[in-house]
């Protein structure tokens, strides 16, 4: 069965995005949803109150959030969307799988390039770290992730364009 896009068990997670409302997107969730990083295979989210830290930390930090794409059936869906960070356009897709109850069970996400990557992670991260309340943790995540975006930026501005570019034979 294919459903279209205005009858998407994943619209009103779409729309609650674009809104930044953390509220309307959580009535969209299961209790015991799991949020799959797109930062590192071995960080997830699971249930409701972690998924509202992440989305309160993202949604302070991304601007211009719109979806363009909500492809699937009624279980499964991917969705597309780009937003800011910043300077930085970042671009994500999302896997979403839904339960027999009509509420998202599992978010799986991915983001490019590789710079919005690690600059979401520098701007997340100790913000997230803040949540767990363990002292001198966001300072950790700062000092550990700030290099790793500066310079992948770096790179995708100085080392990338001499790669794609060929020389004339």
């Amino acid at each position: 069965m294919t459903v279209h896009i205005q009858d998407s068990p994943a619209r009103a997670y779409r729309e609650a995005g674009e809104a930044h409302d953390v509220d309307a997107l959580l009535a969209t969730l299961a209790d015991d949803v799991v949020f799959r990083s797109p930062l590192s295979a071995t960080a997830s989210f699971a249930g409701k109150e972690q998924v509202r830290e992440l989305f309160s930390v993202a949604f302070s930090a991304l601007s211009d959030l719109r979806y363009q794409s909500d492809i699937g059936d009624g279980r499964r869906r991917a969705l597309t969307a780009t937003a800011r960070l910043g300077r930085q356009e970042i671009h994500e897709a999302a896997f979403v799988e839904v339960g027999d109850d009509g509420l998202i069970k599992e978010v799986t996400m991915w983001v490019r390039p590789l710079p919005g990557l690690t600059a979401m992670m520098a701007a997340l991260g100790p913000g997230l770290a803040r949540a767990t309340g363990r002292p001198g943790l966001p300072w950790l995540v700062s000092a550990a992730v700030k290099p790793l975006a500066a310079m992948t930026r770096l790179g995708d501005r100085t080392l990338v364009p001499l790669l794609t570019r060929r020389r004339s034979r």
